[in-house]
């Protein structure tokens, strides 16, 4: 049985950084753009509720909203969602090419074929239904608890949904661990590998639980970093718009237009700075399951699963 090494699994993140900078450079901007065109489509929309409840609040009439651009904000917002998971599939089978397959280095590792279709296949269906398996085990444990409160009996409701929320949420991480390889497994063939996937886990829940938390902690770790960071430099480009810290007050006072107006040259540095950050993170978190399936694999790969 093979074992997984946690710390080459890390590890191989960071190295691919190195390896391959210009790939990461151009998945954090692949995503970077999607991000501008989402804001480009959706920004007028936010602007245009934010006017209307500016004005609501001047006239002190509680007028209704107008549903109309809200409709149309939550149709393109369903449109934006889909088109950003497919994104994502794009980026994450590159990042898990690009440690499966470094001969393939053209376009970033970049395709758009049967790997990221199903990838993208699957993060929707994995999204309805790990939902809805949620929501049923969430009704038993609801209806207990309710019972415990209506008993008056709080203290013992309370940990009812307490110990059901967590037993749920182990559940969850502990689905997606065993399907962690589910992506590389795709990308190395171009076939579907659910079943596969979940087969090949086995005995190995432990490891890869390890190694989701440790890349948690790490990414938590560098956006606290990154964090502090952006909010200096946000104070900074929100004091030169406005002319000083001391006049933020009257600089949010202006119509919405002009605000974004004002901020787009931050926004626009920011957004670039942002490249380098987003794509480092996509190797961080999915290069070490990439690596994870080409040691657990087999050299010949089609006998992993005779």
């Amino acid at each position: 049985m093979a074992n997984i090494s946690i710390g080459d699994s890390l590890a191989e993140g960071f190295g691919l950084i190195k390896r391959e900078p210009l790939s990461v450079l151009a998945w954090g901007a692949v995503r970077v753009a999607l991000s501008a065109v989402a804001l480009t489509i959706m920004g007028p929309f936010y602007l245009s509720l934010i006017a209307q409840m500016r004005a609501r609040a001047a006239t002190g009439v509680a007028t209704p909203p107008d549903l109309g651009p809200m409709m149309a904000m939550q149709s393109f917002s369903y449109l934006i969602s889909l088109g950003s998971a497919f994104v994502l599939a794009i980026v994450y089978c590159a990042v898990a090419r690009a440690v499966l397959h470094p001969e393939q280095r053209s376009f970033a590792y970049l395709r758009v074929g049967a790997a990221e279709l199903f990838s993208f296949l699957l993060v929707v269906g994995l999204y309805f239904a790990l939902g809805f398996g949620m929501v049923i085990l969430a009704i038993p444990v609801a209806l207990v608890a309710a019972i415990a409160f209506a008993a008056h009996a709080g203290g013992v409701g309370v940990v009812i949904a307490v110990v059901g929320g967590l037993a749920g949420l182990g559940l969850l991480i502990w689905v997606l661990c065993r399907l962690s390889l589910v992506v590389p497994m795709m990308v190395q063939d171009g076939k579907f590998h659910l079943a596969d996937a979940w087969a090949l886990t086995k005995g190995y829940g432990g490891a890869l639980f390890l190694v989701a938390v440790l890349i948690f902690v790490i990414l938590m770790c560098l956006e606290v970093v990154i964090g502090v960071i952006v909010m200096a430099m946000g104070f900074g480009f929100l004091g030169a718009a406005a002319g000083g810290l001391g006049n933020l007050k009257a600089f949010f006072a202006q119509p919405p237009a002009t605000i974004m107006g004002d901020l787009i040259p931050a926004l626009v540095v920011l957004g670039v700075l942002f490249i380098p950050v987003t794509g480092g993170m996509m190797s961080i978190i999915v290069a070490p399951w990439a690596r994870i399936y080409r040691d657990l694999a087999q050299p010949d790969v089609a006998a992993t699963f005779a």
